[in-house]
């Protein structure tokens, strides 16, 4: 199925990738991430990818009491991510669906990220990829060359 690390990152990304918009809060984005069991949530203004809220930024936020993911109805929960600029880590790098998964690994590995949103040309957002993404990536690979050298 995946040939090579010439492959496609439309072939391996996550396309039903949750976000949350820049006007939601924090508490959201926090609620999402638990109960995705996800570590990374892309921010977008509108449909536009502008930055990535990541599970050690809300940690750094509640240790920093700017945040208390038990506070319901007080005032923490109620703070919009576009309050607080700082919360999104505004990652410049992305990916594109045509790009190859040699150049999410090149990046990844350069700039030791954990994951690369994917975008079209005018930065929608269209998906994800992640290291869990690129190592069971890395595994079909093994496991069809293994096949085809028995």
């Amino acid at each position: 199925m995946y040939k090579s690390f010439n492959s496609k990152i439309a072939d391996i990304m996550n396309k039903g990738v949750f976000y949350v918009d820049v006007n939601e809060t924090i508490k959201r984005a926090d609620e999402i991430m638990r109960e995705e069991k996800i570590k990374h949530l892309p921010v977008v203004e509108g449909t536009k990818y502008v930055g990535i809220i990541t599970e050690r930024n809300i940690m750094e936020y509640t240790l920093r009491n700017l945040y208390d993911a038990e506070d319901n109805l007080g005032e923490l929960s109620q703070n919009q991510i576009l309050d607080f600029q700082k919360i999104i880590t505004r990652q410049e790098h992305v990916i594109f669906p045509e790009d190859s998964v040699a150049k999410a690994i090149k990046l990844m590995a350069k700039y030791r990220l954990d994951c690369l949103p994917v975008v079209d040309w005018q930065k929608n957002l269209l998906g994800i990829i992640t290291t869990t993404d690129i190592m069971l990536f890395v595994h079909k690979l093994m496991e069809e060359y293994e096949a085809s050298a028995s």
